[in-house]
């Protein structure tokens, strides 16, 4: 079952959480509005590039580990793969402080670039490490690097925006310093398993051309979910970026956090069952991952537009009056672009179809910029939801329809009937409570009516057996139940 894998990626996904949430209720305390602005689109040119030039080559380690292992070529895949990295990191490295240099923006602007830049092309190489524990199953070894690497980078991150004139610049040169740590920790044991292996051009040539899609799809991804930033930057300026950064990640890291969560955990288990069981069990195993994901994102995401507004305390006041007003609907833009990325991706993944899936995203990515051009100096923040949420809506359509073309991916329509009727229902119950609720302090009130919304999502959903609920909890009670049993004997005797 999905969830034995999950518990497996608990240390990995708190440290997500706390990044995530660490990151924007710190950062927009600690940062003033316009330096926050900054920060986020450092973040977003570094996510760019490294998405850009870089990713092919992870997502061949991912994706090709399995084969190699069933041919015993491993060592030559590793081998292969961490050269390839290091060489893009070298060489690519220089290329992108010479385009910062010719960029017409502010010194500052080109300092934050070339901290993020950097960052990019170590955390390159610390990334191949990182996608071969997950392929591998080495699932303990995976998430203690992942949780040494984020904690210590957020930490020093932190701690120098405290104590130097770093500003915006220290969370980068902290993730400049969690990866060398993590690097100084994971690559003996990685040189030890490609002992014997060969560097192959041959072998690189086919991960650069199942890979190289895999960047221009992301690419034209990440244009469709952060391309935002940049009109709102020249439309309304460093301020109106970050509230809007702000509002929507809190909003959009929520679910973001599941999502990875979810396929951290199926992603490496179809891979391997497709390579050695074949296409029907695979298809069983996307059929449960689908319907688990409508489980957990579909209440998350109406929690999330519940409650937008006493979550609010978690923004810093510089950025708080905007962010919240965004939050529901980027809340219901994130569950679309999850399962463009996490779902229906999977099938081109699998189906080695990446040209498909970027050609999927063409369509979208330009209706958003459009829309962005029309709508933001009209609407301000909200024309740039707007224009996301419909750009989404074309974007996952598209990719589903498509998808299914190149891989027989299961539709999950009666799980998203039910997880849907369960979500309203919630919605519904916490809308009726009483109004003295909203007078309490944000932090009360969003309890309260997490609490609330939880419970009755779950005693809805098991009632009508959303998504086959009924099984994942008899299934869990039951492996808890053999667990205790032998400590229960041995008590008695």
């Amino acid at each position: 079952m999905i969830w034995r894998q999950m518990l497996g990626y608990v240390p990995v996904n708190l440290a997500n959480i706390i990044i995530s949430f660490g990151t924007i209720a710190i950062l927009t305390r600690l940062l003033d509005g316009a330096e926050f602005g900054r920060y986020a689109l450092a973040i977003a040119g570094m996510h760019f590039i490294h998405m850009v030039a870089f990713t092919w080559v992870e997502a061949a380690m991912a994706r090709f580990y399995a084969r190699a292992k069933r041919r015993d070529e491993l060592a030559s895949h590793l081998k292969t793969s961490y050269i390839s990295a290091a060489v893009l990191g070298i060489i690519g490295l220089p290329i992108l402080m010479v385009l910062i240099y010719i960029l017409p923006i502010t010194q500052t602007m080109k300092t934050l670039l070339g901290f993020a830049f950097a960052s990019t092309c170590l955390t390159l190489i610390y990334n191949i490490g990182i996608e071969a524990h997950k392929a591998a199953h080495r699932i303990g070894r995976f998430s203690a690097i992942y949780t040494t690497q984020s904690l210590l980078g957020f930490s020093v991150g932190i701690i120098l925006i405290l104590v130097t004139p770093l500003r915006e610049t220290a969370p980068f040169v902290g993730i400049i310093a969690g990866t060398v740590l993590a690097l100084i920790i994971d690559l003996p044991f990685m040189f030890k398993r490609m002992k014997g292996g060969k560097f192959e051009k041959t072998r690189t040539r086919t991960y650069f051309v199942y890979g190289m899609p895999i960047c221009l799809s992301l690419m034209l991804s990440y244009i469709l979910s952060q391309g935002d930033l940049v009109f709102i930057k020249y439309f309304m300026g460093d301020l109106s970026v970050g509230e809007y950064n702000a509002g929507y990640n809190l909003a959009n890291r929520s679910l973001d956090v599941l999502f990875v969560w979810i396929a951290m955990a199926v992603t490496p288990i179809a891979i391997t069952t497709l390579e050695q069981d074949g296409l029907e069990k695979t298809k069983k195993i996307l059929k449960s991952y689908g319907e688990f994901l409508l489980l957990v994102i579909l209440p998350a995401a109406t929690g999330i537009a519940l409650v937008a507004e006493p979550a609010g305390f978690i923004l810093g006041e510089s950025v708080r009056a905007q962010a919240v007003k965004i939050m529901p609907w980027v809340a219901f833009a994130g569950v679309m672009n999850g399962f463009i990325a996490y779902y229906a991706q999977r099938a081109f993944m699998l189906s080695r179809k990446t040209g498909v899936f970027a050609a999927a995203m063409v369509l979208p990515m330009f209706i958003n910029m459009g829309l962005n051009i029309w709508l933001i100096p009209i609407h301000g923040l909200m024309g740039a939801v707007w224009a996301t949420l419909i750009a989404y809506s074309f974007g996952l359509v598209i990719t589903l329809l498509m998808a299914r073309r190149s891989f027989p991916l299961p539709l999950p329509l009666k799980a998203l009937l039910q997880c849907t009727f369960a979500s309203l229902v919630m919605a519904g119950v916490v809308n009726a409570l009483p109004a003295s609720v909203d007078v309490w302090p944000d932090f009360a009130e969003l309890l309260v009516k997490a609490v609330v919304g939880v419970s009755v999502y779950a005693c809805v959903a098991f009632a009508i057996n959303a998504a086959n609920c009924r099984e994942i909890v008899t299934d869990f009670i039951g492996k808890i139940k053999t667990k205790l049993k032998p400590s229960i004997v041995e008590v008695a005797q």
